[in-house]
């Protein structure tokens, strides 16, 4: 029996000796944590339904696709982080919103995407490039690419109608007075 008291008596005493040096001698090491405050920019909804009404005078889809486009165009906007303003003024300056537009350069669609760009950026064929859907997918992820590339949007819409190879080689000058440029952000709002 007393060899439990003794034992008892041993347990306590460690863990009265270990409470009094938790609180009174050891300095607890302070943790701070890194808040994250949430912050949400402003941004007005596009009125989709009187976008795609005026759109209906100029375009070749009818107004109900128009409006399920332009809800597709501002989300793959959001999603690729490209101007929703300037993807409208791009699409009205390549293809004037003519779906099965194609250029003497053989560029296709909505966006006017060369069928080699297509292929070798994002293994789309050509035959696909038709489909409004997929024109404006691979034209929002081109430009998005130009975008990290370049990053500031003159140079990108040069490089987005004269090819980045060539955009290069362009004084600064050029870039932001060429024609292209001028025209397209003519139509942003």
């Amino acid at each position: 029996m007393i060899h439990k008291q003794s034992y008892l008596l041993g347990v306590v005493t460690t863990a009265a000796a270990v409470m009094f040096y938790m609180e009174l001698i050891h300095e607890p090491t302070c943790v701070e944590k890194n808040t994250y405050v949430e912050v949400s920019v402003p941004y007005k909804k596009p009125d989709f339904t009187s976008d795609a009404m005026s759109l209906n005078n100029i375009s070749t889809l009818n107004e109900s696709k128009l409006m399920h486009l332009l809800v597709y165009i501002w989300g793959l906007c959001g999603e690729y982080k490209v101007p929703y303003e300037i993807v409208l003024a791009v699409i009205h300056t390549e293809s004037s919103w003519q779906h099965k537009a194609v250029s003497t350069s053989g560029a296709i669609g909505l966006m006017q995407v060369k069928p080699s760009t297509a292929m070798s950026e994002f293994q789309t064929p050509e035959s696909e490039l038709y489909d409004p859907y997929v024109n404006v997918t691979v034209g929002i992820k081109y430009l998005s690419e130009l975008y990290e590339r370049f990053g500031d949007w003159n140079t990108v819409l040069t490089a987005y109608s004269h090819g980045p190879t060539i955009t290069d080689t362009y004084s600064q000058n050029y870039v932001n007075n060429n024609f292209y440029v001028k025209r397209v952000f003519a139509g942003v709002k």
